[in-house]
């Protein structure tokens, strides 16, 4: 098998000196037993236009992924042993990341399918090891909170919310109570009003009013994420009620 189930999939995003990346990962893939594909093989193919943030445009977007279905199928059709986890698009490149058990039967159908395309530029990077893909594709803390703030963000529109309204953000701490308590009194200087303060439950809610925008809230929870390493308090994330 040389892709995982697109369901299982994440995307998020990160900037490095040379410019924004957006990445894509399997998010089961840290499960997966690093000994069985010990080797890591990026497949690297040039974008022909690329647009200012480094990715391709639409009808190039297409063309790259049927790219991708053709590669894929050529692996399953030669039952080669790798994984498919990880997509990088930056700096004018698409990255696909395989893990992979032999480089021996993964290189043939790799080579004929540079082949078939000689209108691209394309190259293959072996590495061992999973370092690259848990350094460049698998996301850090702070990126998690990005991929959770969208779970919620989609949740709530999929179930009607009009994610231009105001919403009443309910972001939820734990943690000991003194420390709840300096949460509740820097979060109170920054407009947010107390929801909850649960002593028996070291749970602390506080209420901010921001419409859906991911980037806005991602803000807010890395703001959070920071203050709570220093006060020692867990953040739990938030929720929302449905606004039409």
């Amino acid at each position: 098998m040389s892709v995982c189930p697109n369901h299982n999939w994440e995307s998020y995003s990160y900037t490095t000196d040379s410019g924004p990346v957006i990445a894509s990962f399997h998010a089961e893939a840290n499960k997966i037993d690093q000994s069985t594909y010990p080797f890591c093989a990026r497949v690297i193919i040039t974008i022909k236009s690329p647009n200012h943030n480094g990715g391709p445009a639409r009808e190039e977007a297409q063309v790259l992924w049927d790219m991708e279905d053709c590669l894929v199928e050529a692996l399953d059709a030669a039952s080669v042993p790798c994984l498919l986890l990880g997509r990088l698009t930056h700096s004018g490149c698409r990255e696909l990341v395989f893990q992979v058990a032999d480089y021996a039967p993964f290189r043939p159908p790799v080579g004929r399918w540079i082949g078939d395309r000689d209108d691209y530029e394309t190259d293959v990077s072996e590495h061992d090891g999973w370092g690259f893909f848990f350094e460049s594709v698998w996301p850090s803390e702070i990126s998690w909170l990005q991929i959770l703030d969208r779970r919620v963000v989609d949740n709530l529109v999929e179930a009607g919310s009009d994610a231009s309204k105001l919403h009443s953000l309910e972001f939820t701490f734990r943690g000991e109570q003194s420390a709840l308590q300096e949460m509740q009194t820097v979060l109170a200087t920054r407009g947010y009003t107390l929801l909850e303060f649960s002593v028996e439950e070291s749970r602390l809610v506080m209420a901010h009013g921001m419409a859906l925008d991911v980037s806005d809230i991602f803000s807010e929870s890395v703001a959070h994420h920071e203050l709570c390493k220093r006060l020692g308090v867990e953040y739990d994330g938030w929720g929302a009620s449905i606004v039409s």
